[in-house]
């Protein structure tokens, strides 16, 4: 036993399916019934080798002091200095997160679905799925005075050996490094089709760039920001929203309506409607009930039940009902009368806020699709795709032939968009016809570029669409913190600062509402590559591609290592 050596990608795999399976425990977990005991082993059986151990006590040292004992160097030793300061950060980084927080989410729908999946891999026992043993070492683990990360875990796991499943946590692994490490190929793909259609237009690019506008600053146009509260009839309850109104301009102002991600509201993107207020757009940005951060803090907390699947349904109507509610208070109010135009309207959606204004834009549900991706039993699934698992909740709904679209909404930009890959699909995407922008991050671990938001575009039939792809983002890059925030992310999940992200966001949303909800075709000149590597900086590159194609994404993975 002591001269066999794994072979190195297997032993890659099985730590790199190790630290993930745990890093995912520490996003969805836990109860906290007390240990009594602290795991000393991780133990897992290799076929035709045998059994093995790794020590909880030799990962320990290593992450705190940078050394192998020999027990670990049989594993460890040929990963190279980089991949070794990878793992020892993994183990020590501290997570953010409070025990009463991490407690009420993992009894929600999804975070339980995580959790025994995770079971199944970290077991009790051979075969005994270590759900329970996740939730009490995870809730103990964040209300120690050490805090919550991957070692602290383990010392509070409430039984001295973990059985780790070898083959399903190399499975697990296989489907990170496609969510996570073959959108590499893919990335490299799409900013290769960027180049080739900057160089196809080069003396316009060249004219551009030495005579652009700066996008990325405050316009000069005065603005008053409102509180507006309507009745939303299918939910029965009062929504409140956020209204910047434009002054002084000579003709109604057009509308975009702001729709946020879950557990979110809309002072995450306030940076973003005051710049496009400055410049003339009138902006409404609404908390949606049930998905946003008020009634999301009241589910954490114990008070409300968890989002239902009716919020497929209902997050679009919320927009409908707002668009209603301002057309009348233009009509009747003389204060608001011929101030923004509610039947011009243009629509930004993050994350679940993307599906919510895809589906205005005329995506409609695709049953086969949710059907397909959702129809295997739960005990055989071992998916830690945290989108997917989300879509999958609602497979349930029970609607057919629903429209969803709204004939008022002329542009849509979706940052971060969930629901391409699952609720909607491709035939699903294809029934959208207006002009589309679509922000894409190669970091985001909670909607995966490739699925949600590579494919969505590929498939995308408009004329006028828009892929803006930014290899070091996050799901949050283009947010700013909330201090009504139910979640604390931490800094290692954020990535970027704000400084190098927002103005991105600013310049590309202004020049495409400029030329697709506001008719004013010269800013079209500042939605290609080339504007965007203008602006662009080393430490948060990006490209745009408007032609990127089915066959060049389906090639790029099969290309992927």
């Amino acid at each position: 036993m002591g001269s066999l050596r794994l072979k190195l990608p297997d032993r890659r795999a099985l730590i790199a399916s190790l630290v993930f399976g745990i890093a995912i425990a520490i996003s969805n977990i836990f109860a906290n019934p007390a240990p009594v005991h602290s795991a000393e082993q991780i133990r897992f059986w290799y076929a035709p080798f045998g059994e093995f151990t790794i020590y909880v006590s030799d990962l320990e040292k290593f992450a705190k002091e940078g050394k192998l004992t020999k027990r670990l160097e049989f594993y460890l030793e040929r990963l190279s200095p980089q991949q070794q300061t990878q793992l020892r950060e993994a183990l020590t980084t501290r997570f953010s997160l409070s025990h009463i927080t991490a407690a009420q989410f993992s009894y929600s729908p999804v975070g339980e679905i995580l959790v025994r999946r995770l079971g199944r891999i970290l077991q009790i026992t051979p075969e005994l799925n270590g759900f329970s043993a996740l939730r009490a070492s995870l809730i103990l683990s964040a209300q120690s005075k050490e805090g919550l990360s991957v070692l602290n875990l383990l010392r509070q796991y409430p039984v001295p050996v973990i059985y780790l499943d070898l083959p399903r946590g190399l499975q697990a692994y296989a489907e990170v490094s496609q969510l996570l490490y073959k959108k590499e190929q893919a990335i490299a793909a799409i900013e290769k089709q960027a180049i080739a259609e900057s160089q196809n237009n080069q003396n316009e690019n060249k004219a551009l760039v030495n005579s652009q506008k700066e996008l990325r600053v405050a316009g000069d146009v005065k603005w008053t920001k409102e509180q507006f509260t309507y009745l939303q009839p299918d939910r029965n309850v009062k929504i409140s929203a956020d209204i910047y109104i434009p002054q002084g301009l000579a003709t109604p102002a057009p509308l975009i309506v702001i729709s946020h991600g879950l557990a979110s509201n809309p002072d995450t993107l306030q940076y973003l409607s005051q710049h496009l207020a400055s410049h003339g757009f009138a902006v409404a940005a609404l908390e949606h009930p049930k998905t946003g951060s008020r009634d999301f803090a009241a589910f954490l907390s114990g008070l409300s039940r968890a989002p239902q699947t009716e919020e497929a349904v209902q997050r679009p109507y919320d927009v409908k009902y707002l668009l209603d509610a301002l057309a009348q208070k233009v009509k009747t109010d003389p204060q608001w009368r011929d101030r923004f135009n509610p039947e011009q309207v243009g629509l930004i959606g993050h994350s679940l806020g993307g599906y919510t204004v895809f589906t205005l834009a005329g995506a409609q549900l695709n049953f086969n699709q949710i059907n397909k991706e959702c129809s295997i039993p739960e005990p055989n699934v071992s998916s830690f795709n945290v989108s997917k698992v989300l879509q999958c909740r609602f497979s349930s709904l029970d609607v057919n032939n629903i429209n969803l679209s709204d004939r008022r909404v002329k542009a849509v930009l979706a940052l971060n968009p969930l629901g391409g890959s699952t609720l909607l699909g491709k035939e699903g995407i294809q029934n959208i016809k207006i002009p589309v922008a679509i922000f894409a991050s190669g970091d985001d671990l909670f909607t995966p570029a490739v699925p949600e938001q590579f494919f969505p575009f590929v498939w995308l039939t408009s004329p006028n669409k828009y892929l803006v792809t930014f290899p070091k983002g996050t799901h949050f890059s283009f947010l700013e913190r909330s201090d009504r925030g139910v979640l604390v992310v931490p800094t290692t999940i954020l990535g970027e600062k704000p400084e190098f992200t927002h103005p991105y966001t600013k310049a590309l949303s202004l020049a495409f509402f400029q030329t697709h909800l506001n008719n004013r075709t010269e800013f079209g000149a500042y939605l290609n590559n080339a504007y965007v590597q203008a602006i662009s900086s080393p430490r948060f590159p990006a490209s745009l591609t408007t032609n990127f194609s089915e066959a060049q994404l389906l090639q790029s993975l099969r290309d992927s290592p």
